[in-house]
């Protein structure tokens, strides 16, 4: 037993003395590199590169919300019973948090002043994967005034197909060859949402016809962006950087129209419908690596 906690003790000294002998070695490159690679680098000029990291969902809420649109005046009383349940069907929350891999390129431009204070326009475009996220609710709504309800579903699948920023940099060279900077700037996205709506009356669709109902709509959201990060000039013309950068982008609203059909009377007639709104926020953090070439 004494050996065993012996060994254990003495691999963890070990795995210490190697992880400091590898930290004190990286140090070493580190500060060597700072001063070979150039005395004073100039990191003026265009650039061109790629990234790749990691990306999750921040906030990403499906709302949904339903409002009566037309009750039949032959039978006001059901047909607004009707109506107010369809409402209440098209009423509720969820999220589609998802997370996955991202990458893509950037391309900008800095400025370095006399001071060590660096001034950028970067321009960056990302595809991601694993954005599909779908939503699946089952619901029973009773109507108000009679023994009858509305048993439904609704399926909401959205997808983020790319992001992209057009942003300014503003950064401190606290070496010649190490910069720590911020980002902020535009954002923009395009984003794909599906959404499907099922219903049934109780009284069947003798009476009263299921009640499905489906849209999809793909539209490109503008927004803001917001980071920062570290860069890394470890050759002369190359970089490499690390990268947090928060996008936020406005709202994707669509809607579709749940009409009720009474078939028990002859022609069939509308008796009821309610426009169910669908309201997506969505907004998106990663962390991603990068290398650039510096035409300077």
């Amino acid at each position: 037993m004494k050996m065993q906690l012996l060994r254990e003790v003495m691999k963890k000294i070990a795995l210490s003395l190697i992880a400091a002998v590898i930290l004190c070695y990286s140090n070493f490159i580190f500060s060597a590199s700072m001063e070979t690679v150039n005395p004073k680098p100039n990191w003026t000029g265009f650039y061109l590169g790629g990234n790749a990291g990691y990306w999750g969902s921040q906030t990403n809420k499906v709302t949904t919300t339903g409002s009566t649109s037309f009750i039949n005046p032959t039978f006001e009383f059901g047909a607004s019973n009707i109506a107010n349940a369809l409402a209440q069907m098209a009423t509720n929350n969820s999220s589609l948090n998802s997370h996955g891999f991202i990458g893509g390129g950037q391309v900008g431009y800095n400025y370095e002043t006399s001071k060590g204070v660096l001034l950028g326009l970067n321009i960056d475009f990302d595809g991601l994967t694993n954005s599909n996220n779908t939503f699946n609710l089952q619901k029973t709504v009773n109507l108000a005034d009679f023994d009858e309800s509305y048993m439904g579903s609704l399926s909401a699948t959205q997808r983020i197909n790319y992001l992209s920023t057009v942003g300014a940099r503003l950064g401190y060279l606290f070496y010649p060859t190490f910069l720590v900077y911020a980002t902020g700037g535009f954002a923009y996205g395009n984003v794909t949402l599906n959404t499907a709506w099922t219903a049934q009356e109780s009284l069947g669709p003798t009476v009263f016809p299921a009640i499905a109902t489906q849209n999809s709509l793909s539209k490109t959201l503008t927004g803001w962006t917001a980071g920062g990060g570290i860069e890394w000039l470890f050759k002369p013309n190359w970089s490499a950087i690390l990268e947090y950068t928060y996008y936020s982008l406005n709202n994707f609203n669509s809607s579709v129209t749940l009409a009720q059909i009474n078939g028990s009377v002859s022609p069939p007639v509308l008796w009821g419908s309610a426009a169910a709104n669908t309201a997506l926020s969505l907004s998106v953090g990663t962390i991603r690596l990068g290398i650039n070439y510096h035409f300077s």
